[in-house]
């Protein structure tokens, strides 16, 4: 497995051995070879997420994620609503929505997916980098090195949590590793 070293002043999001630090289903989220995975067996009738303990406001964050199936993402200045569902910005992974900005549960789109951008940098069924800064107003979204997001949102949230997702519908899985922040 490829290991990426922390840049100064990033800590690590995830141990390597467990899920400390984390909150969610044990029989869809598993850790195999240091690696965080999300997997179904069978049709999901609901979006199911593995979220941070921890809230966080304004960070730069990075992770390596691969994708076998059709969607998922990742959450940030997210909350968690009283069903579970998370709900707040959304980093898509996935069919026709790789770096496209969502924000889950409330306003839909604000960022839509680029093929034009995303499609000569994206590494299919494979691993891709991901980073996400948030600052104050300000989100960047950049896959494999090059932007695919960029808004400047007053009406967003400030701070909320950091979650996983594995999207309803038929079997897939979805892996993460090497999943670093640095708060500002």
């Amino acid at each position: 497995m490829q290991s990426v070293n922390a840049k100064p002043g990033f800590t690590s999001l995830f141990n390597g051995k467990d899920l400390t630090g984390w909150v969610g289903d044990p029989d869809l989220w598993k850790v195999e070879d240091s690696i965080l995975v999300g997997r179904t067996t069978k049709n999901l009738s609901y979006n199911d997420f593995l979220r941070t303990e921890k809230e966080y406001a304004n960070f730069a964050f990075t992770c390596e994620t691969r994708l076998q199936g059709y969607n998922s993402g990742i959450q940030f200045r997210s909350l968690v609503q009283e069903d579970g569902h998370m709900a707040g910005y959304q980093a898509d992974i996935g069919d026709h929505c790789w770096g496209a900005l969502y924000e889950e549960m409330l306003r839909g789109h604000l960022v839509h997916y680029q093929p034009e951008i995303v499609e000569s940098v994206l590494n299919e069924n494979d691993w891709n980098q991901y980073q996400i800064l948030a600052v104050d107003d300000h989100i960047l979204q950049i896959l494999n090195g090059v932007v695919t997001a960029e808004l400047d949102d007053p009406a967003g949230a400030r701070s909320g949590l950091i979650g996983l997702q594995i999207h309803s519908g038929p079997p897939q899985e979805v892996a993460f590793r090497n999943l670093f922040i640095k708060e500002f």
